[in-house]
């Protein structure tokens, strides 16, 4: 299907009723399809711009992977809906396994669905290539051979980001620290994660503060002004998207920020919140994403970024670049593989190196072999009222202000992962 047609199709199915699932299938037709491909995603309702960000990154992938990959066979996807509901999760992958006869599931935004969906992979030996979700259980403790997570999760984001604030703490002598993000599976990880790395890095701190919000919440005076009243030196945000567009929105006009340093580690830095607050983005907030729109300045993640502009008329969220990847990933694997089917495609992808656009300039992502996790460079930032001059000439990041990056190799630290009991490292 054509850009233009797509995003009118897409138009189209994203003004029906809120209420009703609705499925998305594009490319091979049903006769032509040689590989078919079930992508779990919400559709409609209040998280739907995930999956329409999701379809329009599959989209991009497949037009690439049918110019660049001429061995990979036809694909057709199906883009189911979610709805952000997990109890959906079991009936949706049913279908798609069983009526649709998918060889490849993939996508899941919400990490209890990420969960339930890789115990469904597993326990119909179905390759899952997981993209969207955070939580980084699907690769440590439940780990199987039939998942493989696209893009960096949990343990990775907040290990960078106590590196960063490890470097922080030596110019700056910070000693307190205070969290507060959501109450369920990721907000309660994401710090957990943080102070695993904090501790195993040696930082020495205090928490004085711990907060846990109800999903959607939206008004957080309460807790701002508790931490107006007991500033932390350093405050670590856990929300994302619209709770965490509405907490700093908040916080800024109580003032909060000229009392301790915020900092959000692992999607706060994406595209989705720095265009809601735009103008009204205060100054040194420290923030990162799993996709940068204006970094890495490369010739691949501009055009990605263009060319995604070009298509929607408004520029990616993490999810499309996970979405993306997902594809690339598999005609990689397929045209590697010494045999056409699922099995060889499983063990072609453990170590598999990829090249993406949010890959800095000598380096490319891969896949680590016994973890199944994507080994991926992390950039975090800081917000800046003042753009650069690269960024002021730069139409595509004019409102996007997020610069002073602080740059993350993986390393042999940040590739080991408990795994069955054991720790494991891949050099």
């Amino acid at each position: 299907m054509k850009p233009l047609l797509l995003s009118l199709a897409l138009s189209l199915l994203f003004t029906v009723s809120a209420t009703r699932a609705e499925e998305l299938v594009f490319g091979a037709s049903e006769a032509e399809a040689e590989l078919r491909v079930g992508c779990l995603y919400p559709l409609t309702g209040a998280a739907a711009l995930w999956g329409r960000d999701a379809a329009a990154g599959i989209e991009m992938a497949l037009d690439h992977v049918n110019k660049s990959y001429p061995q990979v066979p036809r694909i057709r996807v199906y883009i189911a809906d979610t709805m952000g509901k997990q109890y959906r999760s079991r009936e949706i992958v049913q279908q798609l396994l069983q009526q649709r006869k998918v060889d490849v599931l993939c996508g899941v935004v919400n990490s209890n669905i990420a969960l339930e969906t890789s115990r469904l992979a597993r326990e119909h030996q179905t390759l899952f290539l997981g993209a969207g979700h955070s939580t980084s259980r699907v690769s440590e403790e439940e780990l199987h051979p039939w998942y493989f997570h696209l893009n960096n999760d949990a343990q990775q984001s907040m290990y960078v980001g106590a590196l960063y604030l490890k470097e922080l703490q030596q110019k700056e002598d910070w000693k307190t620290i205070a969290y507060i993000g959501p109450d369920y599976e990721y907000g309660h990880q994401i710090w957990q994660q943080l102070i695993k790395s904090l501790d195993r890095l040696g930082v020495k701190y205090k928490v004085i503060d711990e907060y846990y919000s109800l999903l959607n919440e939206t008004d957080y005076a309460a807790y701002i002004e508790a931490l107006s009243k007991n500033p932390p030196d350093i405050l670590v945000n856990g929300h994302w998207t619209r709770d965490l567009v509405r907490f700093i929105e908040q916080a800024n006009n109580a003032r909060l920020f000229e009392k301790t340093q915020f900092v959000n580690f692992d999607t706060g830095g994406g595209y989705f919140v720095l265009d809601r607050l735009k103008d009204v983005l205060p100054e040194n907030l420290v923030l990162s994403g799993r996709h940068h729109v204006n970094w890495p300045r490369t010739d691949r993640n501009m055009a990605y970024v263009a060319e995604f502009e070009r298509r929607n008329k408004r520029l990616p969220t993490f999810v499309a670049q996970g979405a993306y990847t997902v594809f690339i990933a598999l005609a990689e694997a397929w045209q590697q593989a010494p045999k056409k089917d699922m099995a060889s495609i499983r063990q072609t992808l453990e170590g598999l190196k990829l090249s993406l656009p949010e890959d800095p300039e000598g380096f490319q992502s891969w896949i680590n072999a016994e973890t199944h996790q994507i080994m991926q460079v992390q950039a975090i930032g800081r917000t800046r009222a003042v753009l650069s001059d690269e960024d002021a000439a730069h139409s595509l990041v004019r409102n996007i202000r997020l610069n002073n990056w602080s740059v993350y190799y993986p390393s042999d630290l940040t590739t080991r992962k408990l795994l069955n009991g054991r720790e494991t490292r891949a050099d």
